[in-house]
């Protein structure tokens, strides 16, 4: 029988992305080769929980209630309690000290997944994966806090959890663009069109995240395109195509974490202010180079120079492989699982010793009145 039973409460959705779902997921996917069970509650979008079934995990939606509030607190506390789950993993940017605590006053392990460090935090256990982790300042308002911070911690697909070191092309025969679960600044059509004029005999891969609403216009770009383009829906892996390709266009989100551990030397887009932290870690590590953000108007022309000045150099491609594979190890899920089972167990003990301690107090009571 397994030792514990974990909840996930996540959001995804197409001005969130799909990263915190995708490292829930692999996370369960750690904990559930420990012998964890895992079972998710997310927001009200239609296709999260197909995601959730095809990994193996069963779910519950919101039903239209508002994500954090104290509807959304009762719920998950009443399908935690249902489930008899030992503790509940919380991963987004707005939940709120206040949720958190909640949570933890109903008797549960609560480990918070952030990306910031917006407030102090009450709960047992703080993962923060992120390369630039440290330079956030993370405080306990409980005292007992136990923070886990940096890029060992970094939570990837059971698929990179065994990637060996990469040998790098002389030449360049795939580019992988990947913007992510939405192409919130419709990049890929324009980098498709960027690419079309590439000298070479390039061919094209393509990931479409499941909240595209330009999938026509790609498209129809894909159909104007002069060299082979693939186009790739929704996949759940996504391991060998990152190993197949000689470089990327990549979003600035989780998914350069999954291309560092790969080893693919990628061209990075800055999507949103939270991303700042961990593009500037991963350029001075040498791993990217920035085009920069998305809302540029010069940002495919950027892009398109970074790319022709990586094609002829293998030598600057290798050496940013290597440094995405030195900062990026793929191990992180499996050391945040180990580390939530052992405090999930130091929880349980020092619960029962609390009972234990209360009951030995009645009995004693019990026995003077008598």
């Amino acid at each position: 029988m397994p030792e514990s039973c974990v909840l996930f409460r996540v959001d995804a959705g197409p001005q969130i992305g799909l990263g915190h779902l995708q490292r829930c997921l692999s996370l369960a996917s750690a904990l559930r080769q420990l012998d964890a069970t895992c079972l998710f509650l997310t927001n009200e979008e239609s296709n999260l929980l197909d995601r959730v079934t095809r990994f193996g995990f069963s779910g519950y939606r919101l039903d239209a209630i508002e994500s954090w509030s104290a509807e959304d607190l009762a719920q998950t506390i009443s399908i935690a309690g249902a489930h008899g789950c030992d503790a509940i993993i919380v991963d987004s940017d707005y939940e709120g000290d206040g949720y958190l605590d909640q949570l933890r006053k109903a008797g549960f392990f609560v480990c918070a997944i952030e990306d910031m460090a917006p407030h102090p935090f009450p709960c047992q256990l703080v993962v923060n994966g992120d390369a630039h982790a440290h330079q956030l300042a993370y405080h306990s308002s409980s005292g007992d806090t136990l923070f886990l911070l940096g890029p060992e911690y970094s939570i990837l697909r059971a698929e990179f959890w065994k990637i060996g070191p990469r040998v790098v092309s002389d030449g360049v025969e795939n580019i992988l663009v990947t913007f992510g679960g939405a192409d919130q600044c419709n990049l890929t059509p324009r980098a498709l069109g960027l690419l079309n004029q590439l000298p070479g005999n390039l061919s094209v891969t393509t990931i479409i995240g499941p909240f595209f609403n330009n999938i026509e216009e790609i498209e129809d770009s894909v159909a104007r395109a002069e060299r082979p383009v693939r186009l790739v829906y929704s996949p759940d892996e996504v391991g060998d195509l990152m190993l197949q390709a000689d470089l990327a266009i990549s979003a600035g989100g989780q998914t350069l974490y999954e291309l560092a551990c790969a080893g693919c030397p990628t061209v990075a887009v800055r999507m949103a202010a939270n991303q700042d932290g961990q593009l500037g870690v991963f350029e001075e590590s040498g791993f990217i180079r920035i085009a920069g953000h998305g809302d540029d108007d010069g940002v495919v022309q950027a892009i398109g120079d970074a790319i022709r000045t990586l094609l002829p150099d293998a030598d600057a491609r290798a050496t940013m492989s290597a440094a995405g594979q030195r900062l990026i190890d793929g191990q992180g899920a499996l050391r945040v699982a180990r580390a939530i089972l052992g405090a999930i167990n130091t929880h349980k003990r020092s619960s029962q010793a609390v009972k234990l301690s209360i009951a030995d107090q009645i009995d004693g009571d019990t026995r003077r009145f008598h």
